[in-house]
């Protein structure tokens, strides 16, 4: 005597066992006897002759009902060593620094390159830049060395460090521009700490464009934004000297840099030649910011 399962058919394969498994759930339900089946490498899912048709169209219908999610994209890798870029950061701010405290070339270097409205709006928008350098004290120093090459670093790993700085230094010099131009032009600074949070900004747009495709979520995606600000608000927004207006704009600057950042081809920026050709920019804008203000 024949059973029904003398000549089984196959209905429905995969390389997952879950995905069979759900499939003989759904065959199951509406009261089908199909039986999972290990063939080395692949599952499948069988059933009886007299019942393959109706399994077939039960099965379409359930993924009619239920896509497959799209593959989620692998998530944005390192493509160099932040540490390079960040070392540089240090040097030239405490090289400045010890400039400022020893009265170098005979030079007040304070009150030649900090934020200064009534000069920039006399012409001297290098200021912008050279005040990106100084810091008010020690304390100051300390905290912008650990913050700005914590934050840069991450940003010289995903872009290269010459790329990553480069960008930094002109958020920074945009984020000085604009609080000037909306604080007015009586304003005065010492904006260091303007491009600390300018690579905070570019760090947080950086990890948001590794998500923005994923499938887990908007909080998922938006995370890294979120724990931007988060860090912005905790850090950028405390003491009576501190210019909350600056940090603010460094930091719009910051995620907008990295906006269109997040666009370059990794083969481009894993290019040495374009690593060097920036970081010299960005050496030279430094330098012939420091030029100007001195001469």
């Amino acid at each position: 005597m024949e059973t029904d399962y003398d000549a089984p058919e196959l209905v429905y394969r995969s390389r997952r066992r879950g995905a069979c498994a759900e499939a003989a759930l759904v065959l199951e339900a509406v009261g089908l006897r199909p039986v999972l089946h290990d063939l080395g490498g692949s599952w499948v899912v069988i059933v009886a002759p007299h019942e393959a048709g109706r399994a077939r169209a039960e099965i379409a219908a359930w993924q009619a009902e239920n896509p497959p999610r799209p593959a989620e994209p692998p998530p944005r890798q390192p493509l160099a060593d932040g540490r390079p870029g960040a070392v540089g950061y240090v040097l030239v701010v405490v090289g400045v620094a010890l400039a400022v405290a020893n009265f170098a070339l005979d030079r007040d270097w304070l009150a030649a390159g900090r934020v200064d409205g009534v000069a920039m709006r006399a012409g001297e928008w290098w200021r912008a830049v050279t005040a990106l350098t100084l810091h008010a004290d020690l304390q100051h120093l300390a905290g912008n060395i650990f913050f700005g090459g914590l934050f840069g670093g991450f940003a010289g790993r995903y872009l290269g460090s010459g790329v990553a700085w480069l960008l930094v230094l002109l958020a920074g010099a945009c984020g000085n521009v604009v609080n000037v131009i909306l604080q007015g032009f009586d304003h005065r600074a010492i904006g260091a700490s303007t491009a600390v949070f300018a690579a905070l900004g570019l760090l947080g747009a950086l990890a948001w464009a590794g998500r923005r495709a994923s499938t887990q979520g908007r909080w998922y995606r938006w995370g890294p934004v979120i724990g931007a600000v988060a860090l912005l608000a905790f850090t950028g927004t405390g003491g009576e000297r501190t210019d909350i207006g600056a940090h603010l704009w460094g930091f719009a600057a910051g995620l907008g840099a990295g906006w269109l950042a997040a666009g370059l081809s990794p083969d481009v920026l894993r290019r040495r030649d374009v690593q060097a050709a920036a970081a010299l920019a960005a050496l030279g804008v430094v330098a012939g910011a420091w030029v100007l203000a001195l001469a």
